[in-house]
């Protein structure tokens, strides 16, 4: 059965809707420093390498997507050659709020 929680699905956010906070989250940063916001981000958007976050942004953007989607993301198993870049986070964050089966 999939009814509303929260504004989501009973089956957990979608890689569109971990996105959209991700980029939600990343534009206030850059308009808070100034910068222009960004219109689309690409899978392979590096959150890090482009300057777009530091390393305690990134921290905080994790933490406050665990809050928003009131969910613990562990991030034990993922790649650290992927935790940076867009497309494989949203993916893997996704697949971590997703609810499991008792």
């Amino acid at each position: 059965m999939n009814g509303p929680i929260g504004g989501l699905p009973m089956n957990g956010p979608t890689r569109d809707d971990v996105r959209t906070f991700f980029g939600d989250f990343l534009n206030r940063k850059l308009r808070d420093r100034g910068q222009r916001p960004l219109r689309g981000l690409p899978d392979d958007y590096d959150l890090l390498l482009s300057g777009a976050l530091d390393s305690l942004a990134f921290v905080e953007m994790m933490m406050a997507a665990g809050e928003h989607f009131a969910r613990e993301i562990d991030f034990e198993n993922l790649d650290p050659e992927q935790m940076t870049l867009i497309g494989p986070l949203c993916r893997f964050v996704s697949e971590q709020l997703r609810p499991h089966p008792s």
